[in-house]
């Protein structure tokens, strides 16, 4: 069967000229949560548009973007917002199929994409709540996004491409030897490796704070003496990366616990 093209164009629409269908999605709306998108909307701009259908009077009847409906009404002492953009649909049956469909199958970008468009708009001083507001996801969301951020841009291209998975990029956050980063980069894109490899083959040299050693020391007393720790940012884990330091403190504490219990009567110990 041939399927047609749905042809939509998108208007600026007076806002005074727009109402909400009854065929719109969402129905509840938390009204401090419209005031945020209002403040979100003033501060950044309106980045979702809405869609409508035009009806016999030439209004438009909002199928989809309630919430963005509401949060404009608060806007209109702003005459950025008196006129409005709006996807209009060809008919009404393409209205009630986008009215029954949007909030389910909005196109997301591109995990690559994403982290790029929220470090630009960290980089603009755009907080994270209202980053999350403005993509309708979790302020966890995007924290985790902008961990991602400080890749090399390489890393980032190659999950684009499909030659690493976000798993195996967020491994390559353990990391901050660039060139020791592009050059795992370059032995693993497209070759299936997991994240553990990955992380493996960055911190070889590296000893994991449930190491023995570590745990014995401790991360205080081995920062203490100029040890240097990497976290990684997506995983309950750390790497202590001086193992010479690492075995050095150690041994000193063990040798250190072992004379107190000597003197406490032990042969030995």
């Amino acid at each position: 069967m041939k399927h047609e093209p749905i042809t939509s164009t998108v208007e600026q629409v007076p806002f005074a000229d727009l109402y909400v269908s009854e065929l719109n999605p969402r129905t509840i709306f938390d009204p401090a949560g419209i005031e945020a998108l209002a403040a979100n909307i003033r501060h950044l701009g309106l980045i979702q548009n809405l869609g409508g259908l035009r009806d016999e009077s030439g209004k438009v009847v909002i199928v989809f973007g309630g919430r963005r409906y509401r949060a404009l009404a608060l806007l209109q002492d702003d005459p950025r917002f008196a006129t409005v953009p709006v996807r209009i649909a060809p008919d009404q049956a393409t209205a009630e199929t986008w009215a029954s469909s949007e909030n389910h199958q909005r196109e997301q970008p591109h995990p690559a994409d994403e982290i790029r468009e929220y470090a630009n708009m960290a980089a603009r001083g755009v907080a994270v709540p209202a980053v999350a507001l403005a993509f309708g996801v979790t302020e966890a969301h995007v924290y985790r996004r902008l961990k991602l951020a400080g890749l090399p841009a390489p890393v980032l291209d190659a999950l684009k491409a499909g030659e690493i998975t976000l798993a195996n990029a967020a491994a390559f956050t353990v990391s901050e030897d660039e060139a020791q980063s592009l050059a795992v980069l370059e032995r693993v894109r497209g070759q299936g490796y997991s994240d553990h490899q990955i992380k493996q083959m960055l911190k070889s040299d590296a000893v994991r704070n449930t190491d023995r050693r570590a745990v014995f020391v401790g991360q205080e007393a081995y920062e203490a003496e100029g040890g240097r720790v990497t976290t990684d940012l997506f995983a309950d884990q750390s790497y202590y990366e001086d193992e010479a330091l690492l075995h050095e403190l150690f041994t000193a504490k063990l040798d250190a616990h072992a004379g107190t219990v000597m003197a406490e009567g032990w042969k030995w110990a």
